[in-house]
């Protein structure tokens, strides 16, 4: 259930970026940037998880470079994927493509539990519990506001 859910994450994380991206080169003024994205991720976090300035300073390097090597894996799972899309595949070539992509998962799970030692050098075990509910709050908030474009926000405001 956990490596499901830390697949969903990074997938979707790499989704969102990729929108972002796609937004800023299309001249949409009305998206956020990739660096405020993140920012704002981090922030999110940050507050959520009750982080203070030295832990937001020794604990978000860390987890950058995690996540920096978790895009990287599901790169690879997009691009595996995007090869065979459209494609008459053979039964073997779907089997070799379906066993790639699940070591490229389990290399993620294995990557996010080898990280965990190098964020309690820095956190509680507590907070990175706290970090790990804020980063699927922060997901489930920003696909409610891509949903939602914010004029509709505002009308509900009212």
């Amino acid at each position: 259930m956990k490596e499901r859910i830390t697949i969903m994450l990074a997938v979707f994380f790499m989704g969102l970026t990729a929108m972002v991206a796609q937004a800023q080169s299309n001249g949409r003024k009305d998206c956020m940037t990739l660096d405020e994205f993140k920012q704002k991720h981090q922030d999110y976090i940050a507050k959520q998880a009750k982080l203070t300035q030295e832990e937001v300073a020794k604990f978000f390097p860390i987890y950058h470079e995690c996540q920096e090597k978790k895009n990287k894996l599901n790169r690879q799972i997009w691009q595996l994927r995007k090869e065979a899309r459209g494609k008459e595949l053979t039964e073997k070539e779907y089997q070799h493509i379906i066993e790639e992509i699940a070591k490229l998962r389990i290399k993620i799970d294995e990557l996010d539990e080898s990280y965990i030692p190098l964020y309690h050098k820095v956190l509680s075990y507590k907070k990175i519990f706290e970090i790990q509910g804020a980063e699927a709050r922060f997901h489930r908030e920003m696909l409610r506001e891509m949903n939602h474009p914010r004029d509709e926000q505002q009308k509900r405001k009212k």
